[in-house]
């Protein structure tokens, strides 16, 4: 059958556009004078693939070519190629176009997907109502945006949906997968699913709104905005994974939530995110729908959608009025399927500075004394999860980084601050915590920061570090300030280096905040009483969760850190270096300041922020 003359190739490159007509003949497209499309990009190989005619349609093969051809963003070997869809290499984007045919442009379709000309691949997500994805151009180094300048695809770099298709606001796209005949587009077959209105009364009900839903524009890994932020377009259907990863973003940022779970359960999809450090259901999504927002997901994080049996990582981004969050992708296999977990990282939910920790007025002063020292070390310490970290970044955003050169080493470097260098562990290059920090001694520091303490060799290079003209931050798993003296010692340090070298170490715990809507006062027992500061003196009631909608009904909103805070003196410096116990270091702590987690935890409870139970559940009796 002879081609439709006016079906043509369009070819996209950062020099401009060009067309060529689409023959009957097949057309290689690669480096090489002799290919039909002959493409100068660096990342296409000599002869890189070929569209030919496939009964009477067309197809894209892919001549074992160095990077890979990518249709609609996935990559392939032989896929049926349809007008509007978009054949990638490197940086130049191709397509298919047949102003007279009525075929909707779509993403590639897995029964499409061809390892021959016969063999299907079967249990593929359905990428169907998956729009625009595959469009991102490939960048350069210079070209990776990380701020403001992110680059919004045009309205030129869209494929028009064919004018002979309506669409109607009210129902989503919908393929409908066919035996025998393959995909067919179904327009309105539904209104909003009641999966949807939930996630959507959910956004609402909550009390932060600094945005709404169409003002987040997702940010693929490459660092290009795939999803621009603007509300949707009448003139093009809606797109069902997009508009669900978008409202999914906005309950998140409204709820604080660190974490999204996406778990298969067989006959659905639990999506629960963490909120406050506890699980919270959301909503149960249909199977078709949690394989799409898996898909979308992998695609703009780079990920492969054909893997499905592997632990994948990855990462993309959204940017919304004010910031930029970035999200990290864990996928691993589950009994019914991959499950999905977004870590979510925000920096508007992290403490900017020393202040922002809540530190009593005393311990504030300790600690922004210490900071101003020239040598030393300050440790913190707590279990995973405690937001020690996130405490030490408080500590280096508040310091002069312009004027003194100050060097982190991390594992994983988990948020970048200005004026600091970040060098993150890698244990298969040789690049461990005690191998990093021997190097960064040799390049001139003034403050080093170490991730975590978690090695005899390590502890012992940190503390020599610590008295010879350097101030280190680093982190202990210990349970309190004392314990973490007992845990240098355990790891071999010296006693003097220990005595001399440690100026400050701070126990914390997180713990969450009574929902300030919908919490109750109650009488406190004598047992509470007893516990509380000064016997509860003055103290006629204390506060419990209720729940509200705009607590997701789990009666608490945010959290805050609670610390113990140990300065060392020359009494405490005279017991560590005769072979202490605990208690010797107690008695050397009398007439300080000192005071345990418990007692500044049941001051929150005093106060009217914490509830009783929850200080008891996250330090104990």
């Amino acid at each position: 059958m002879p081609a439709n003359p006016q079906t043509y190739l369009e070819i996209q490159t950062p020099d401009g556009r060009r067309q060529v007509p689409v023959g009957d003949k097949p057309m290689t497209i690669g480096r090489h004078p002799e290919n039909a499309v002959v493409i100068t990009d660096p990342n296409a190989s000599r002869r890189h693939c070929v569209i030919e005619r496939n009964g009477n349609g067309w197809r894209v093969r892919d001549l074992s070519s160095s990077n890979g051809t990518r249709l609609n963003g996935i990559v392939i070997e032989t896929s049926r190629l349809l007008p509007g869809d978009i054949v990638t290499i490197g940086g130049t984007r191709i397509v298919l176009v047949a102003p007279t045919s009525s075929t909707s442009k779509h993403a590639t379709r897995p029964q499409d997907v061809l390892d021959d000309d016969d063999a299907p691949v079967d249990d593929m997500p359905d990428l169907a109502d998956i729009e625009e994805l595959g469009e991102a151009e490939e960048l350069s180094p210079d070209e990776i945006i990380d701020d403001d300048d992110a680059e919004v695809l045009s309205e030129d770099d869209l494929v028009e949906v064919p004018d002979d298709m309506s669409f109607d606001d009210d129902g989503p796209l919908r393929i409908d997968m066919a035996e025998d005949s393959g995909p067919s587009i179904s327009v309105n077959q539904a209104s909003d699913d009641a999966w949807l209105a939930t996630m959507r009364e959910l956004a609402e009900s909550l009390p932060n709104k600094p945005f709404g839903e169409y003002d987040i524009a997702t940010i693929n890994a490459r660092g290009v905005v795939v999803h621009p932020a603007a509300a949707p377009d009448k003139k093009r259907p809606r797109q069902e994974a997009v508009d669900l990863l978008r409202l999914l973003l906005l309950i998140v940022a409204r709820s604080r939530a660190t974490d999204i779970h996406m778990e298969p359960k067989g006959e659905f999809y639990q999506m629960r995110v963490r909120i406050d450090g506890s699980m919270v259901d959301v909503v149960r999504l249909p199977n078709e729908v949690g394989v799409k927002l898996n898909a979308l997901v992998k695609i703009i994080s780079d990920i492969d959608v054909t893997q499905k049996s592997i632990v994948q990582e990855g990462h993309f981004a959204a940017k919304v009025p004010g910031r930029k969050i970035d999200y990290r992708i864990s996928f691993a296999p589950s009994v019914f399927g991959q499950k999905l977990v977004i870590r979510v990282q925000d920096s508007a939910l992290s403490p900017a500075r020393i202040r922002d920790l809540n530190f009593p007025e005393w311990m504030y002063q300790e600690v922004a004394s210490t900071m101003n020292q020239d040598q030393g070390m300050v440790l913190v310490c707590g279990p995973t999860g405690s937001g020690k970290t996130t405490t030490l970044y408080s500590l280096i955003r508040s310091a002069d980084t312009a004027r003194k050169n100050f060097v982190t080493i991390e594992d994983p470097v988990e948020i970048q601050i200005e004026g600091v260098t970040q060098l993150p562990v890698d244990e298969s290059e040789g690049k461990s915590f005690s191998a990093l920090l021997r190097s960064v001694l040799r390049q001139d520091p003034d403050t080093i920061m170490v991730g975590e303490i978690r090695d005899p060799e390590t502890a012992r290079i940190a503390m020599q570090a610590a008295i010879t003209g350097h101030m280190v931050f680093s982190t202990v798993h210990t349970t309190s300030t004392i314990g973490t003296i007992f845990r240098l010692l355990d790891l071999g340090v010296e006693p003097f280096l220990i005595a001399q070298g440690l100026h400050l170490v701070l126990a914390q715990r997180l713990v969450r905040q009574l929902c300030p809507y919908c919490k109750k006062a109650v009488r406190p027992t004598a047992e509470q009483m007893a516990r509380l500061p000064n016997g509860g003196q003055g103290v006629k009631q204390i506060y419990v969760p209720s729940g509200c909608p705009r607590c997701l009904s789990t009666g608490f909103s945010g959290r805050r850190a609670f610390f113990e805070l140990l300065r060392t003196n020359d009494a405490v410096r005279d017991v560590i270096v005769r072979n202490p116990t605990m208690q010797d270091v107690e008695k050397a702590l009398q007439g300080t300041k000192f005071e345990k987690l418990q007692q500044t935890g049941y001051q929150l409870v005093a106060d009217g922020v914490v509830a009783f139970d929850e200080i008891e559940k996250v330090v104990g009796r």
